[in-house]
């Protein structure tokens, strides 16, 4: 089965997927979630036309991305992508942190995801400890 992360309107998902040996099904599993499709391949004449393709259950299409920081103030609530578990955190409260400059790792389907600040400014709160269980959209951290 074949793993990977996709990132659709900022929100990341954790992806496996195989096609099963002699059909046109596709398994794909969405954050835990299984799902079986009817996979077309697409006609090389209608190349530049989407193929359309049934689905036996429809995979879920993410809503609109939560805001990941207040628009004003250069603050930010970091929230988390999927569930998951906390591994680690590399900053503490008080520490100075630049976009992009990892905050913590977090577990989802045996996979580490590093979480990386969106907005620059300094930690506020950290709400999450190293070995908690975390939901999706779950305040981890704040940055002010």
């Amino acid at each position: 089965m074949k793993k990977f992360h996709l990132t659709i309107g900022g929100k990341r998902y954790a992806i496996e997927a195989e096609r099963e040996a002699g059909t046109n099904r596709l398994r794909i599993i969405v954050d835990g979630q299984e799902h079986f499709a009817e996979v077309e391949e697409e006609n090389p004449s209608q190349a530049a036309a989407p193929s359309p393709a049934r689905s036996r259950a429809s995979v879920p299409r993410p809503a609109a991305a939560p805001p990941r920081h207040l628009a004003g103030g250069g603050s930010g609530t970091v929230l988390s992508p999927l569930p998951g578990q906390v591994l680690s955190i590399t900053v503490k409260e008080g520490d100075t942190v630049a976009v992009g400059d990892k905050l913590l790792v977090l577990e989802a389907m045996k996979m580490e995801n590093v979480i990386s600040a969106e907005v620059a400014g300094t930690v506020r709160s950290i709400r999450v400890q190293a070995r908690d269980k975390v939901e999706t959209g779950q305040v981890l951290l704040e940055i002010a």
